[in-house]
């Protein structure tokens, strides 16, 4: 007979290599602030240190230290203290006392008022201010219209001025009349004193009124008074026209004088004018500046009271919130600091499977080789078979 067929190797159960693997990366681990065991969930559900029995379910157990386990318990404590006093702000519940069966015994507050469920509201703060147009009636109203209380001069008038002459001649004329007249009269009584010495003069010498010796007499005296008339009349016209000169140029003088003196007069006025305009300016300058200022107050005044009005509304919301700030400062207190493991290597349960899988098909391969080979040698055996009966029969 020929040698026996070798045996195929056993198919690998992946859980058993998955169960290896797990217990290969469980590493315990051991620090200054806990341990880290690793072991497998016990009948009672306790947990039991070592390798996971086949079929077993893995477990983790974290081992405190003496000092992490006291910190725990007074943080704990003061966490539970805390929160009863944060649970008594929300709902106004105290706890008294732990019923038997461990939970805690209340006790309510009957004038408690949920500081976190009431609405915040505005009553009390100070009211918005706006400045209303229409309830500026106290300003000053602006002044648009500059005036002067002095009249402005309507003109220079020649009315009442010396009056000029407007004909010299007749003027001079008029002049010369009156010297003449003057010097006239000043010279007639010598003349008649005369006419009457140089009658009584030619009576007395014997020669008659009628005669030629008086008549000429007469007539060289009047001769002479004529001379002296022609004379009188010349100088009368030579002053004349002297005198003239003089009071045409003085009423000329006089006229631009008063002329002056009213010119003068109408820019005294228009100065006045100017300054009483110029002072009326400034008044409503003055006037205008101060309604701005009662405008400028008033929004000063509204700023003030918004800000006041913000800063109640500020200190409002930051009592409301004071209440949040100390309900979270009661509820996130500080935690316990917590040992740091490195974690262990992930388990490959797919390369176990496939070890699994590759196995098996590896068996199944060759269980179809060994099933052909044998099917072959059959069909062989055979065929030697049907040619020797052939053969036989044959002969």
């Amino acid at each position: 007979m020929g040698k026996s067929s070798p045996q195929t190797p056993p198919t690998p159960d992946p859980n058993a290599l998955i169960n290896a693997q797990s217990n290969a990366n469980r590493i315990n681990q051991f620090t200054p602030y806990g341990n880290l065991l690793y072991g497998s969930v016990g009948d009672q559900g306790q947990f039991s240190q070592g390798l996971v029995p086949e079929g077993g379910q893995s477990a983790a157990f974290t081992q405190e230290t003496p000092f992490q386990t006291q910190l725990r318990a007074a943080q704990e404590g003061t966490g539970l203290g805390l929160g009863n006093t944060a649970y008594n702000r929300v709902t106004g519940r105290t706890v008294v006392g732990t019923n038997p069966d461990g939970s805690p015994i209340f006790e309510d507050n009957p004038d408690f008022q949920n500081p976190f469920m009431t609405a915040p509201t505005l009553s009390g703060v100070s009211a918005a201010q706006n400045i209303d147009p229409t309830q500026l009636g106290n300003l000053q109203n602006y002044n648009q219209n500059i005036s002067s209380n002095v009249a402005l001069p309507t003109g220079l008038s020649s009315d009442g001025l010396t009056a000029l002459q407007s004909d010299p001649e007749a003027f001079r004329s008029n002049i010369e009349q009156t010297l003449y007249d003057r010097q006239l009269g000043l010279l007639q009584p010598e003349f008649t004193r005369q006419r009457q010495e140089l009658e009584t003069n030619l009576v007395n010498r014997g020669i008659p009124i009628t005669s030629d010796p008086y008549n000429q007499a007469i007539n060289r005296f009047e001769s002479q008074q004529g001379e002296q008339l022609g004379r009188l009349a010349q100088q009368a016209t030579l002053a004349a026209g002297q005198e003239s000169d003089r009071l045409v140029n003085q009423g000329r003088q006089n006229r631009a004088m008063e002329f002056g003196e009213r010119a003068a007069s109408g820019e005294f006025g228009l100065a006045a004018n100017q300054a009483s305009f110029g002072q009326n300016a400034s008044n409503v300058q003055l006037q205008n500046a101060g309604r701005q200022q009662q405008i400028a107050d008033q929004l000063l005044s509204n700023q003030v009271a918004q800000q006041n009005r913000q800063r109640e509304i500020a200190e409002r919301n930051a009592l409301r919130g004071q209440n949040f700030n100390e309900l979270a400062a009661l509820t996130g207190g500080s935690q316990i600091q917590q040992p740091s493991f490195f974690a262990p290597g992930a388990i490959d349960t797919t390369a176990a499977f496939s070890a699994q899988q590759a196995a098996q098909q590896n068996a199944y391969n060759q269980a179809m080789q060994s099933r052909s080979a044998d099917m072959g040698g059959l069909f062989g055996l055979a065929g030697n078979l049907g040619s020797a009966y052939i053969s036989g029969g044959m002969v």
